[in-house]
């Protein structure tokens, strides 16, 4: 990459997070108000204010530098709480108050992977060839039907379904299910002995198409759903084996945001949608500091019928915090030392 791509990436990721950042901070904002919980700032970026305007009790300000944002209780110094402060919210409340933020990054995350499956598509499993003077030849197939399901297994998305199909050993058929001009067609193929295999004579391979909308709406909760279980198990990784290798930072992240940006706008809905989700799993992880940690708080205040202390709130905030930067530092190194040869 050249400095005006790099500099252009960086741009791009930090205006990436910024946005999703603030829908996160928009879905606490919002569930804050619906519960009579009051915000005293709902702001865009850090450091000082640009612009401000006040709106229903709450001032609203973008502010010099443009990265991510923040929402501010009216309780978020010290004093005793009072009516309409977070702290004298009630335990649902404030509890869906936190929910809030990681949902909203969920529901863009789908929405985006509705646009993108219905839009520009994902691999999907087609038949490339049906061999003459086999079951599938006098079953009908064609090349270009695509697979939806292969005895019993659901196959939408290429790179995921096709490695978890089940074994054919002792089927006498495949029951298959094969998409064709819209149309899904039930067949019962029984199988035969294909160049000294078991097989009923098709090879399938990967081709990127559109899902029908209507489809991708159910779709798309699959393919989030595929994304969260990549998303912990590379933490899982991380934090209870070390390892590092599927983990990257917010230099990586750009590296990744440049690629797609010149590799077209289907990919750059994609990543959105990966990073939107990612914000909502990392918020989630029961560390001090992140909605996560609170939530821990909660239960445990649910459990013990009072608040947790908030001089020992405020300690632990303060490791998580820490933990939280030396995280980040400890991923940008390891990013820079990815991306540097030797």
């Amino acid at each position: 990459m050249d400095v005006g791509q790099i500099v252009l990436s960086i741009v791009v990721t930090l205006l990436i997070l910024t946005g999703l950042i603030v829908v996160h901070e928009f879905g606490h904002y919002m569930v804050a108000k619906k519960r009579g919980i009051a915000v005293s700032e709902f702001a865009v970026g850090f450091g000082p204010k640009l612009v401000k305007w006040t709106r229903n009790g709450t001032e609203f300000s973008i502010r010099a530098i443009f990265i991510g944002g923040f929402v501010r209780f009216a309780d978020d110094v010290e004093g005793a709480p009072k009516e309409g402060d977070f702290r004298a919210a009630s335990l649902k409340s404030r509890v869906l108050t936190i929910v809030a933020g990681p949902a909203m990054n969920v529901i863009v995350a789908v929405v985006l992977a509705v646009v993108f499956l219905a839009s520009f598509g994902e691999r999907q499993a087609i038949i490339m060839e049906v061999i003459p003077n086999t079951p599938a030849y006098e079953a009908g197939l064609e090349p270009g039907d695509a697979i939806r399901n292969m005895n019993g297994t659901s196959v939408d998305f290429y790179d995921y379904d096709v490695q978890n199909l089940p074994d054919s050993e002792g089927l006498t058929q495949m029951e298959l299910t094969v998409e064709r001009d819209g149309k899904k067609i039930d067949l019962s193929i029984p199988y035969a002995e294909v160049d000294g295999q078991s097989a009923i004579g098709i090879t399938f391979g990967p081709e990127i198409r559109p899902f029908g909308v209507g489809e991708s709406f159910a779709l798309s909760l699959k393919w989030i759903g595929i994304q969260i279980r990549e998303i912990v198990k590379a933490l899982g990784g991380l934090f209870f084996m070390g390892q590092v290798e599927n983990v990257g930072g917010i230099v990586m992240t750009a590296a990744v945001v440049g690629q797609a940006v010149h590799s077209g706008i289907s990919i750059v809905v994609m990543l959105i949608a990966l990073i939107s989700v990612n914000l909502a799993i990392i918020n989630l992880l029961p560390i001090p500091a992140l909605d996560g940690g609170k939530l821990v708080m909660y239960a445990v205040e649910g459990v013990r019928k009072k608040p947790a202390p908030e001089r020992l709130e405020g300690i632990l905030n303060m490791i998580g915090f820490a933990f939280i930067i030396g995280l980040a530092i400890f991923l940008v190194v390891q990013d820079v030392g990815r991306l540097i040869p030797g």
